[in-house]
Order: C-alpha cells, then sequence, then structure tokens
C-alpha cells in the first residue's frame, strides 16, 4: 500500500493493494478518522477531492455546514409519515390511551395525508391542509361538520407536537392552523318523568330486539339514567363491577373503562340494585351484564321502543277523539321534539343531568355525577334547569332602617321624621335667616349650595307656615317677621 501524507489537519493519500484508486484519510467532526475511496486513479483529481471533504468537515465543526447525508432532523423529514405514524402509535400505546382512540386518529391522519399528496414529514404544508378541510366542509354530499374539520386539524397538531417533543421535527409546521369552533350539530332533549314511566313499562313488555330482550333493554335504560354512564362504559359492565349489597349500592369502573381514563364510583338506589341482583344472580362473575349492541346501533334501539311507547299512549286515550288528537300533536315520547332536539342513547346521559338539576342539586354535584372535565361545561348544559336563587339571594341581604332624626320647626316643637324628611332637612341648612336685615325676611345661599338645594327652598318658600329644618344658632325669628 502506498501513501501520500498531507500536513496536520489536511488529510492524506493512499492507494490499497489489489486497488488502483486512490483513498482519503482525515479525521472528521467527531475526532474519528475517516477513510473514504475517492474513486480516481489520478492523483490530481484525488487531491482536490480530499481537500474537499476536509474543507467541508471544518465547516461541519463550526456549525456552518451540515453532515454528510444530513442531520437527523434530515433523515426524519424525508422519511415516510406511515413510519412515524407507526411509532406515534406505540408511544401513545405506552401512555394508557385506548387502542380505538389511537388508531382512529391515525387512520384520520393518513387518510388527509393521502389527500394532500404528502408522503414525508417535509412535505407538509399549513396551505394544503386548509385548503382540503374549506373544499370537504363545502362539499354539498358528505361534507365536513365544523366538529369534524377540527377533529382533523387536532389530529394532525397532535401527531406533529409528539414529532416535535421525540426530535422528529424542530418545528411544528402547522403550528398557525387553529381549529374551526365546533357546535353542536345535534341538539339532545332528555326524557321527562312521565316519558321514562312510559317507556319503562312498555318496553318491559316488549319483544326481543337488536340482540337484547325487552326486560333487559328496560333495565339498561334504567341504569343508564340513574347513573349517567356513556354507552361505552355500560357495554364493560360485568357482575364484578357491581357493589350491591353494602348501604350505599354502587358501580364501580376502573381508570381504563372510562372515557377520561380516571376510576368511577356511580352510586345507585335500592329499587334499581335489587333488579341488577335479580339480573345478576345466574351470571359469572367475569360475564357481560349487558349485550349492548355496536354504538352504531344503541339509538336504533331506543327509537324503536320509543316508537312503541308512544303507540301506546296515543291508543290509550281510546274512543275520546279530541284526547287522542292532543296526543298525536304533542312531543311526548317523541325522537325529534318541535324544537328539532332529538333523543337518542346518549339523551339518557343528559336525562342524569337534567333530573339532577331540577332535583336541586348543586352544579358541583352535578359535575361530579357527570364526571365533566370543567365546572363551565355543567353550566352551559344545565344551567337553565338549575334553581333560581337569584330572588332567594336578594332577600338575604342586610336591611338599612331609616335613622329618625329629632328636627324642629319654627315653633321650636320636635318632631321625628324619616330618612327622606331628613334629607330635606340637611338641604335647608343652605338657607339662613339674614339676621341683618330689619323687617324683610330673606335668605342667603351658600357658596356651594346645588341646584336641587335651591329647589329645596323654593318649595318651603311655598309651603304653609311652619318650616321644618334641623335646629341651628341663632338668631331666631316667629311668625310676626311676616
Amino acid at each position: 500500500m502506498s501513501k501520500s501524507k498531507r500536513g496536520n489537519g489536511s488529510g492524506s493519500l493512499f492507494k490499497r493493494s489489489g486497488s488502483d484508486s486512490w483513498y482519503a484519510s482525515w479525521y472528521g467532526g467527531n475526532g474519528k478518522r475517516i477513510s473514504r475511496s475517492t474513486r480516481t486513479t489520478s492523483r490530481a483529481d484525488a487531491e482536490r477531492i480530499m481537500r474537499k471533504w476536509v474543507e467541508h468537515t471544518a465547516m461541519e465543526r463550526e456549525g456552518l455546514a451540515k453532515p454528510e447525508g444530513g442531520s437527523e432532523l434530515d433523515r426524519h423529514a424525508a422519511a415516510t409519515i406511515t413510519s412515524h405514524l407507526e411509532a406515534f402509535k406505540r408511544s401513545k400505546l405506552s401512555e394508557g390511551r385506548t387502542a380505538k382512540h389511537i388508531d382512529g386518529t391515525a387512520a384520520m391522519i393518513a387518510a388527509t395525508a393521502s389527500k394532500c399528496g404528502w408522503m414525508a414529514l417535509a412535505d407538509v404544508k399549513p396551505e394544503r391542509l386548509e385548503r382540503l378541510v374549506s373544499s370537504r366542509q363545502a362539499a354539498e354530499e358528505g361534507g365536513w361538520t365544523p366538529r369534524t374539520a377540527a377533529k382533523c386539524i387536532g389530529a394532525w397538531r397532535t401527531f406533529l407536537r409528539w414529532c416535535v417533543a421525540d426530535g422528529r421535527l424542530a418545528v411544528d409546521p402547522l403550528a398557525r392552523l387553529k381549529k374551526p369552533a365546533p357546535h353542536r350539530q345535534r341538539e339532545r332533549r332528555y326524557l321527562t318523568v312521565d316519558e321514562w314511566r312510559w317507556l319503562r313499562a312498555i318496553t318491559e313488555h316488549a319483544p326481543e330486539r337488536f340482540g337484547m330482550t325487552g326486560p333487559e333493554r328496560a333495565l339498561l335504560y334504567g341504569v343508564a339514567i340513574e347513573t349517567g354512564l356513556r354507552a361505552g362504559e355500560l357495554a364493560t359492565l360485568t357482575r364484578a363491577h357491581l357493589a350491591l349489597t353494602g348501604p350505599q349500592p354502587h358501580i364501580l369502573l376502573s381508570a381504563a373503562e372510562t372515557k377520561n381514563r380516571r376510576a368511577a364510583r356511580q352510586y345507585l338506589r335500592r329499587p334499581l340494585a335489587d333488579a341488577l341482583a335479580i339480573q345478576t344472580a345466574r351470571m359469572m362473575p367475569g360475564g357481560r351484564l349487558f349485550n349492548i349492541p355496536p354504538s352504531t346501533r344503541t339509538s336504533a334501539m331506543i327509537r324503536a321502543d320509543l316508537r312503541d311507547a308512544r303507540a301506546a299512549f296515543i291508543a290509550e286515550a281510546g274512543d275520546d277523539a279530541h284526547g287522542r288528537i292532543e296526543r298525536e300533536r304533542s312531543d311526548f315520547l317523541t325522537a325529534e321534539d318541535h324544537d328539532g332536539r332529538q333523543l337518542d342513547f346518549h339523551a339518557l346521559r343528559h336525562t342524569t343531568g337534567a333530573w339532577a338539576a331540577i332535583g336541586g342539586a348543586s352544579p358541583k354535584a352535578i359535575q361530579t355525577l357527570l364526571r365533566h372535565s370543567t365546572i363551565t361545561l355543567t353550566l352551559d348544559t344545565y344551567g337553565h334547569l338549575l334553581p333560581d336563587e337569584a330572588a332567594s339571594t336578594v332577600a338575604r341581604m342586610p336591611d338599612a332602617e331609616p335613622i329618625a332624626l329629632r328636627l324642629t320647626g319654627t315653633n321650636d316643637t320636635p318632631e321625628e321624621v324619616t330618612a327622606t324628611g331628613a334629607a330635606t332637612g340637611v338641604l335647608n341648612q343652605a338657607f339662613v335667616r339674614d339676621a341683618t336685615r330689619d323687617a324683610t325676611p330673606s335668605y342667603t345661599h351658600r357658596p356651594h349650595a346645588g341646584v336641587a338645594e335651591l329647589a329645596d327652598a323654593a318649595d318651603s318658600k311655598s309651603a304653609s307656615g311652619n318650616r321644618v329644618g334641623v335646629r341651628v344658632p341663632p338668631p331666631a325669628f316667629d311668625r310676626s317677621d311676616r
């Protein structure tokens, strides 16, 4: 092997046995020696190539150039979004997030990336996503609601923030995007007590529907109303979740089984606890309490039972034509009322909060019962049903009793007056008898007397005989002055 050395830091050229090409050797930015073939047999060309590599290493050491092959951020930016999504899903699963939520978020990201034509992280640009969201919201068929648009942007922001935190991106390229303010596309109403009585009575004797018998569905609706549990949470219930024998029967859910990832203890009243005890007497501890259909069909199930209950309600009118017409015109047990508010399975949870508010529960108690993240959500949803305490609040304000002042008139006879009279008497002090005049009574206006005082003076002058005012020092006068 022949070798041609250069000065310190300038590298060296050499040839390896069995090869005609020149090799360059120099110290890299990390202090380790690098050896690389110049792929040329020309010494002059090899000198120029090596000099270029050495100069680039020096600039890289000073931070003036990127390493060859790019930095770690460059390599991440060039990698496919799919590869990053796989790492993202593994990371979120390790944090305790549900697989369903993570898969839904990843699916939304992958679908929108495909529509935007993004293959790698370096392709992500806010303008393209803005155009996609705008076009999907404007679409006549299958258009996005503001809630869906907010979900899309929120999924991307979550993913990109994770990329920044994991060192895969320097900054979030979609940081300036704001999620559209999602408004409720579906206003829900709650069941009244009478509606629930009819629904329970009819459903208990109804045939099997959606894989559940009538009594099972009635019991399911009762548990949903009394506990406020969501359909997904009710689907996880087993006999092991129930504590029905103690003085305070309850349902206990672990953090992994609730939406907010916090353990929940939902108390039951004794009649419902007894009904659940009968239902679960022959069940294995690990068996499902309710065979609930998929979440996309729970609303269809309760609406079918509502139709049966409403038909029975109308039929009860019998031959009373007027009563029958009134019942047909009412919103009683309808899936949608005249205001467009709908009654689906999730409306049973609204019924929980509404009944608690009507029963006089405090906003904090309702928040705890429904496990809302903020009290604002509770007040926005059920504030109009909470007891109106404005009148009682005003009634509890302290009274300001009037002060009785001992005043005197022109005849030196004291009398008791109200606070209004006292105020008038005080104002009359602005006018005092001018004792320097002989026969004609006159009044001297004090320098700072106001318009109200002048008006009081005029009223006093036009009034009969006696003047009422706070006693002032002499001179005194009597009626002979008039």
